[in-house]
């Protein structure tokens, strides 16, 4: 039993996810940034790493409607650009996925993993609507925002919500 939950919960997941990126595509974040999200903002020029990337982070952005700077606020968190980041929890590539959120892909491939990590970010801002809880349960899971009603007491994700909102603050 253990072992077909192990097989199932990754394969629900990114059932799951997928099924939900259709729902957030209808969604219009555009209004979450002040360059209405396409092309991306002059000052995203000045992030190291950024302009390697620029193409595939519009491309998934425009696709799931979510503010590219926004995109770009997670990556700069989450690896620093660095593709082949792998964090000592598990977390892969640029945008840092589990492993359950990246189930099927490559998570080192840059476009598969700025396309599942975005459309996991578009899913979350439709989920909460509201950037910081979409960003807390990006970083410490849904079930720990519901657990507490918000962002959870968590020093790690605390920090990680304000620095994100304090770099998108300053792409926008």
């Amino acid at each position: 039993m253990k072992r077909h939950c192990l097989i199932l919960i990754p394969l629900f997941m990114s059932v799951f996810l997928l099924s939900s990126f259709a729902h957030s595509a209808g969604r219009d974040y555009s209004g979450w940034s002040s360059s209405q999200g396409w092309p991306l903002s002059s000052g995203t020029s000045k992030v190291k790493g950024c302009l390697r990337y620029c193409e595939t982070i519009n491309k998934y952005a425009k696709h799931y409607q979510v503010p590219p700077e926004l995109v770009i606020a997670v990556i700069t968190q989450e690896s620093r650009f660095e593709a082949r980041a792998q964090s000592p929890k598990g977390a892969k590539g640029l945008m840092q996925l589990m492993d359950m959120n990246s189930v099927g892909i490559d998570p080192f491939d840059v476009d598969s993993n700025v396309g599942r990590g975005t459309a996991l970010l578009a899913r979350l801002l439709n989920q909460y609507d509201d950037v910081r809880l979409a960003l807390a349960a990006y970083n410490a899971g849904e079930g720990n925002v519901r657990k507490y009603g918000g962002i959870p007491p968590f020093k790690e994700t605390q920090h990680y919500v304000s620095r994100v909102v304090a770099h998108y603050e300053q792409l926008k």
